[in-house]
C-alpha cells in the first residue's frame, strides 16, 4: 500500500506534468520529433514552497521540466515562450499578484493549481481582474489540488499551523477566529483523506477542539460525498478498493497528554528534532572544528537516506554504533576497490583505463555512485551524532532522561536536587522536569510545589508556564501521559537500570572522544555494555493505547494514571481506553442518519461497515505533535498481526 507521503509526490508530479500522468507525456514526447520536454517555471506562495520542498528536490524538480522555481510575492523577471504552473493557496492577495503577473505578461501560459478548494468569490475575482487586463485567454487550467498539508515521513502529516494550542486555550479567542481555525483544519484534514480516497468513520472526545473538527468534518464528507455531483473520492482507478476501505478517523485534543510532548527522548529523530529542530526535513546547527571555530551545517533528512529511515526510531547509543559500522563497512569497500585500482584514493578510481581494467574492477567503478553517496551520508550522520553528543553532555540529558525515565520513583528531594545543580544551564530542561512531576503528582502538596517553583526562578525559568500549568491542574483539565510506579512519561517501564546517571554520563563522554575514530568493534561493544540495559522498553503512550481501542482492539485498562481533559472522557485511574473511545463521539458520514452515532445501533468504535477490527486508522491531534508518538504508533503497527497502517497527523510538529 502507498503511504502517504508517496501519494502526495505522485500528485505533486502529476502537476508538474499540467495535471496529466507523467507517463501520458512522455508518450506524447516520443512522437515528437525533437523529443524535446515541455520546460516551465513554478511559482508558489511560502505555504506550498514548503509543502514542495518536504518531499522533493531541485534535482526532481528539473527531471520533471522545471527550470525555474521561483516565491509569488519576489520580484520576477518575464520569461515569454513559456508556461508557468503556480501552486498557491487560495487567498485574495495571491489571487491579486496572480492577475498581475498576467498584466505584465510575464509568460505564455498560465497553469494554476490551489492547495485547497477555490472560494468560488476568489474564482469570480480571479475572472474580473483577468478580463480587465484582456488575459484570460492565457488561463490553461485552473485545478484545485487539495494538498495543502505537509509530509516529512512516509504516513506522518502536518497542517503546518503553528501555536495552535495556544490559539485555542487563550480565553480572548473570539468565537469567528475559532471558526475560522476549525474549518482550516477541517480543509486540511479533507485534503488528507482525498489524496488516500477514504472516507473513514470519525471519533473524538468530547467537549473540545477535536469534537467541532470531528462534527465539521462529518458534515463536509457527508455533503460531497451525497451531494456532490462530482465525487472526487470516487476518482481513480481503484474505486472499488477504495470505496470499500473504511480506515478509522482518531481526531484527540493535545490536552490529553502533555506529557510526551515535554519528554526528554532517547530516539535518534526525536533526540535530533528536541535539540536541533527539524524544519521541514531539514536540520541545522553550529559545528565546531578542532581550532573552536563555528561553522553553520546545514542537512536534509528525509526516508530516501536509507541510514535515516533505518535509524531514526532508533535509541541514539544503538545509532551511535550503527554509523561507526557502516563507516568501517565503507572503508573497507573503498579499500578493496583502490588496490583493485592501483590507486591511493577513490578520486583517482574514476581516471583508470577502463579498457585495461577486469570485469570485478568494472563492476566496483559501477558501483562508485551508490559508495559516494554512502560516504555522504556517513559523514552527514557522525557529524549530527557527534553534535548531538556534545550538547548532550553539555545539558546532561542522559540524566535528564533517566530521571525521566524513573518519574514514579522520584521525590520532591530529587527533582529539587536537579533543579539546584549548576551543572544543568538550561533552565527549559528543568522546567520540563518540574512540569512532568508535577503532572505525575497530583497529591503534591503546596508547600512542596512552591519550594519548587522558588527553585525554578533562581534557576532562570520562565514561569509563565507554570502558572498556566498550575491552573489547568486545579481545574482538573490536564491529561498527563507520566506513569503509575509502572509506567512513565516515555512509554518505558520503570525498574532497575544496573547503572547511576553519572555511571551513563561516563560512558557517553568515553563515546565522545572516540565516535569519529573507532575502527575495533569489541571496543564499541564494552563502551556500551550497561547503556543498552538503561533503554527504555516499549510500551504503548496514552495516544496509541486510545488508538488501538478506537481500531477495535485490546481493552486493556491505560494503566498511565491519566488525568482527563474533561471528567467525562476518563472516569478516574482505572479508566480503560476501550470505555473512554466508547464515550467519544462518533460519526459515519456515509450513512443517512446525520449526527453523534455513539450509544445507537450505528457505527461502533473501530467497526466501520464490517463487524470487523479496523486495519487502518488516521490519527490527529488538535495542538501539536511529536516524533514520539508518531514512532510510538509505528511500532504498534509493525507488531499487530496481520500488520496495520496507520498515519499520524497533527496541526504541527
Amino acid at each position: 500500500m502507498e503511504s502517504l507521503r508517496q501519494k502526495q509526490i505522485a500528485a505533486l508530479l502529476r502537476m508538474l506534468h499540467l495535471n496529466e500522468q507523467p507517463r501520458a507525456i512522455d508518450e506524447q514526447r516520443a512522437d515528437d520529433e525533437s523529443n524535446e520536454p515541455i520546460w516551465k517555471v513554478l511559482i508558489f506562495d511560502r505555504f506550498c514552497q514548503d509543502i514542495v520542498s518536504t518531499v522533493l528536490r531541485v534535482n526532481d524538480l528539473r527531471d520533471n521540466g522545471v527550470t525555474v522555481h521561483m516565491l509569488l510575492e519576489s520580484q520576477r523577471s518575464s520569461i515569454p515562450d513559456v508556461p508557468a504552473i503556480y501552486f498557491v493557496q487560495p487567498k485574495p492577495e495571491n489571487i491579486k499578484l496572480l492577475a498581475a503577473d498576467m498584466a505584465k505578461d510575464l509568460y505564455e501560459l498560465y497553469y494554476i493549481n490551489f492547495a485547497s478548494s477555490l472560494p468560488r468569490t476568489l474564482l469570480e475575482d480571479l475572472a474580473v481582474q483577468t478580463t480587465a487586463s484582456g488575459t484570460s485567454h492565457q488561463i490553461a487550467q485552473v485545478y484545485d489540488q487539495y494538498l495543502d498539508f505537509v509530509c516529512p515521513e512516509e504516513n506522518m502529516f502536518s497542517l503546518h499551523f503553528p501555536n495552535t494550542f495556544e490559539a485555542i486555550h487563550n480565553p480572548a479567542m473570539t468565537d469567528t477566529a475559532m471558526t475560522g481555525l476549525i474549518d482550516k483544519i477541517v480543509s486540511g484534514l479533507f485534503s488528507v483523506l482525498l489524496a488516500q480516497k477514504v472516507v473513514p468513520t470519525i471519533c473524538a472526545p468530547r467537549g473540545n477542539a477535536a469534537e467541532m473538527v470531528a462534527t465539521r468534518l462529518d458534515a463536509k464528507l457527508r455533503e460531497h460525498v451525497m451531494n456532490s455531483k462530482h465525487n472526487l473520492f470516487a476518482e481513480g482507478d481503484n474505486d472499488v478498493v477504495a470505496q470499500s476501505r473504511r480506515p478509522v478517523l482518531v481526531l484527540l485534543d493535545r490536552d490529553l497528554d502533555l506529557g510526551s510532548m515535554l519528554v526528554h527522548s532517547w530516539t535518534y529523530q526525536s533526540l535530533v528534532h528536541d535539540v536541533f529542530d527539524i524544519n521541514l526535513n531539514q536540520v541545522t546547527f553550529d559545528q565546531t572544528d578542532d581550532a573552536g571555530r563555528k561553522t553553520k551545517k546545514s542537512y536534509d533528512l528525509n526516508v530516501s537516506d536509507a541510514f535515516w529511515a533505518s535509524n531514526a526510531a532508533l535509541p541514539f547509543p544503538e545509532v551511535a554504533i550503527n554509523i561507526d559500522e557502516a563507516s568501517n563497512a565503507f572503508k573497507r569497500e573503498a579499500e578493496e576497490i583502490t588496490r583493485m585500482g592501483g590507486v591511493s584514493s577513490l578520486d583517482e578510481v574514476t581516471n583508470l583505463d577502463m579498457g585495461a581494467s577486469t570485469k570485478q574492477l568494472q563492476k566496483a567503478i559501477t558501483s562508485l555512485p551508490e559508495l559516494t553517496a554512502r560516504k555522504t551520508s556517513i559523514d552527514m550522520h557522525m557529524n549530527i551524532a557527534t553534535a548531538l553528543l556534545n550538547v548532550i553532555k553539555e545539558r546532561q540529558l542522559d540524566v535528564l532522561f533517566q530521571l525521566e525515565d524513573q518519574l514514579g520513583r522520584q521525590t520532591k528531594a530529587t527533582i529539587l536536587e536537579a533543579i539546584n545543580d549548576p551543572e544543568k544551564k538550561d533552565a527549559a530542561d528543568k522546567l520540563r522536569l518540574f512540569v512532568q512531576f508535577l503532572l505525575a503528582n497530583e497529591q503534591l502538596r503546596q508547600a512542596d510545589i512552591e519550594e519548587l517553583e522558588t527553585a525554578l526562578k533562581n534557576a532562570g525559568c520562565d514561569m509563565a508556564p507554570v502558572e498556566y500549568i498550575t491552573k489547568l491542574r486545579n481545574l482538573n483539565k490536564v491529561a498527563s501521559s507520566v506513569s503509575s510506579p509502572s509506567v512513565n512519561a516515555n512509554g518505558a517501564s520503570v525498574g532497575s537500570t544496573g547503572a547511576g546517571s553519572s555511571d551513563l554520563l561516563g560512558k557517553f563522554s568515553s563515546i565522545g572522544n572516540r565516535l569519529t575514530g573507532l575502527t575495533d568493534n569489541s571496543s564499541i561493544g564494552s563502551i556500551f555494555s550497561g547503556v543498552r540495559n538503561l533503554l527504555p522498553s516499549r510500551k504503548q503512550l496514552p495516544v496509541t493505547r486510545i488508538v488501538e481501542a478506537a481500531m477495535g482492539g485490546s481493552s486493556t485498562g491505560l494503566g498511565i494514571g491519566m488525568r482527563s481533559a474533561a471528567s467525562s472522557v476518563v472516569g478516574g485511574n482505572s479508566s480503560s481506553a476501550a470505555r473512554m473511545v466508547e464515550d467519544f463521539v462518533h460519526f459515519d458520514p456515509k450513512q443517512v442518519r446525520r449526527g453523534n452515532l455513539a450509544g445507537s445501533n450505528g457505527v461502533r468504535p473501530g467497526r466501520g461497515v464490517q463487524d470487523s477490527a479496523a486495519q487502518e486508522a488516521i490519527v490527529f491531534v488538535v495542538g501539536g505533535g511529536n516524533y514520539v508518538e508518531y514512532q510510538n504508533l509505528v511500532e504498534f503497527a509493525q507488531r499487530s498481526t496481520p500488520r496495520k497502517n496507520i498515519v499520524y497527523g497533527s496541526t504541527d510538529i
